[in-house]
């Protein structure tokens, strides 16, 4: 009987660490992405609604929110209509200059906010299968890319730089 050869595998690219790095965060996203939609995180929420609820754990102006979440003011303001109109939020003035507006979260905007916070921390827990310490080193590199990012200037999202 002839010698047959056991089916080779295909070779494994050899990645560069920045690939690894974005095939790593875009695979949590995609998948965080799927556990809200899936888990009914944000309560009845869309998307958009959820991440302004999540960045508000302090008041803040509207285009400081639109800088941070990399959108244009217009569909913040979108987002933050219908968190007014659940009741979640409210636009008051700023103390440091009455001109402008900042955001704020109710009572019920903080206990959802809240809710939404421990379950969305348990499903990347779940997910990304790190470590508690994993998780600090990993939440340390990401401040320190979303400083970049945001640092950037006064980029408007989709402009080329």
């Amino acid at each position: 009987m002839p010698h047959v050869d056991p089916p080779s595998q295909p070779a494994k690219a050899v990645l560069t660490p920045e690939m690894r790095a974005l095939r790593g965060v875009l695979a949590l996203h995609l998948r965080m992405e799927e556990a809200f939609e899936q888990q009914g995180l944000g309560a009845g929420l869309g998307r958009m609604e959820c991440y302004l609820l999540m960045q508000l754990d302090c008041p803040r102006r509207m285009g400081e929110l639109a800088k941070t979440l990399l959108l244009v003011p217009s569909s913040v303001t979108l987002a933050a209509d219908r968190l007014e109109q659940e009741g979640l939020a409210q636009r008051q003035r700023d103390p440091q200059d009455r001109r402008a507006l900042q955001l704020q979260l109710t009572e019920k905007g903080r206990l959802m906010r809240s809710g939404l916070e421990d379950r969305a921390g348990r499903t990347l827990r779940q997910i990304s299968g790190l470590t508690p310490d994993e998780i600090d080193q990993f939440a340390e590199l990401s401040d320190k890319i979303q400083e970049n990012i945001l640092g950037a200037g006064d980029q408007q999202p989709g402009t080329e730089r």
